[in-house]
């Protein structure tokens, strides 16, 4: 999704508010928080997370200057196109208690398209679907009726590709057999000790501009 500069605005309007009012903004005293990148010391004790690449060693500075290019290429395509996107049915979010405590979205992901009811957890960066699964959850009930869910399938989708283990995506290489096997990818949430383990395979999501035109953004990316 595109990025507003709204936020920009505000960040230099609450400067100039400081700098105006500064005994007010210091009586409130001062705090602060560390950040910590995905691959240090202090994030694998939190997560335990498995096969990460050895501090120091060619893997984890080519995984560092891979996500760097990732987020810098992010930010030029925001600079560069201004027309935000939206999902294909809108940006509408859905709680559902039946589910837990998240929002909700739906997604069309494949060709033909087919609409998933997603997640939207800021727990991870890594987008994933049910695939291929036998004890998914395949409906919803709901006061209207029941809502079929759709589970996704590589094979039934003409743009659909598996990502394999020589990709630069592929974080997970220690657990393959084969650079041309299927990258496999697991997630550890902060909450209740879930997980989500599959392969990355990539596909089309559909997009379409937010404005009166609508008009159609298929864009390629890579998911669980």
């Amino acid at each position: 999704m595109s990025l507003s500069r709204n936020s920009h605005v505000s960040v230099c309007l609450l400067s100039l508010l400081c700098l105006s009012y500064a005994s007010c903004c210091f009586g409130f005293g001062t705090f602060g928080f560390d950040i910590h990148h995905r691959y240090s010391d202090s994030v694998k004790k939190i997560l335990d997370v498995d096969d990460l690449p050895e501090k120091g060693s060619f893997r984890y500075y080519s995984d560092l200057a891979g996500r760097d290019r990732l987020i810098h290429g992010r930010r030029l395509a925001t600079e560069n196109d201004q027309t935000a996107v939206t999902f294909l049915y809108g940006n509408d979010t859905y709680r559902l208690s039946s589910f837990g405590f998240l929002h909700y979205a739906n997604v069309t992901v494949g060709t033909p398209g087919l609409s998933f009811l997603v997640a939207l957890d800021t727990g991870s960066d890594l987008f994933w679907l049910p695939c291929d699964c036998t004890s998914c959850v395949r409906g919803l009930n709901t006061s209207s009726g029941v809502v079929k869910l759709n589970i996704f399938s590589p094979n039934k989708s003409s743009t659909s590709s598996k990502v394999p283990c020589n990709s630069t995506l592929c974080e997970l290489q220690k657990r393959c057999s084969s650079p041309s096997s299927n990258c496999p990818y697991q997630v550890r949430y902060l909450s209740d000790g879930t997980t989500s383990t599959g392969y990355l395979v990539e596909d089309v999501l559909h997009l379409i501009t937010n404005d009166n035109k609508s008009k159609a953004v298929d864009a390629t990316i890579s998911f669980g």
